[in-house]
């Protein structure tokens, strides 16, 4: 059998070191490299693309290449060659719906354990896609949660338009780091504020900060 090559990034060494350890146990494994940034993970990729790819999706501070949606965008349309798992402490479903409509192969959330990464990758030699432990369930067991449901009612849009807002973002460069115009981001700043049931910025960071939703 032909070993997996595998690309790991992300902005914490830790997480990085578990997941090398993780799997070097695995003998149909080989890890070429591992990248602190997208900047880094970019100029490796460029130079040889691996079978798969196992990127954080928070990696901020790259003012080139962003993070989130629109950096696992870019992966997708630069490397389609590439099987993307993503690494994300964002159990929201619609978030983790958007990843899989985006042409991702598999969503491994950061508050399992790490042994899920070796689970994805077997899941991946058998040509199918890997869904984490229990997203089903989440997506229907949540709707009795007022607090869940105002979080689920967000599009990907509106939650990536926060997620950059409470990083510290202005609006305008919420538009320029999504290509969107002020216009655009400030409604869906404005929509989603509603249906979180909050009315100032104060308000938002401070759902934000207390349901922990921007979480690396």
């Amino acid at each position: 059998m032909l070993k997996l090559r595998i690309v790991i990034a992300d902005d914490h060494p830790l997480v990085l070191m578990g997941i090398r350890e993780v799997l070097e146990r695995d003998p149909n494994v080989v890890v070429e490299a591992a990248a602190h940034s997208p900047s880094e993970l970019i100029q490796h990729l460029d130079r040889s693309a691996p079978d798969v790819v196992i990127t954080d999706y928070h990696m901020p501070d790259d003012a080139l290449h962003g993070d989130g949606i629109q950096f696992i965008g870019l992966l997708l349309r630069r490397y389609p060659g590439v099987r993307l798992l993503v690494l994300t402490m964002l159990s929201n479903p619609m978030i983790v719906a958007s990843l899989y409509d985006a042409g991702v192969s598999g969503v491994i959330l950061k508050q399992h354990d790490l042994t899920e990464v070796s689970q994805a990758l077997h899941t991946l030699r058998r040509g199918q896609r890997y869904y984490p432990p229990g997203f089903t369930k989440v997506r229907r067991g949540d709707r009795e949660n007022p607090v869940q449901q105002r979080i689920d009612a967000l599009t990907p849009r509106e939650f990536e338009v926060l997620r950059l807002f409470v990083q510290g973002h202005a609006i305008g460069e919420i538009g320029e780091h999504l290509n969107r115009s002020i216009k655009t981001v400030s409604t869906q700043k404005t929509s989603a504020m509603r249906k979180l049931g909050v009315e100032s910025n104060q308000a938002l960071i401070g759902f934000c900060t207390e349901h922990g939703l921007f979480l690396n």
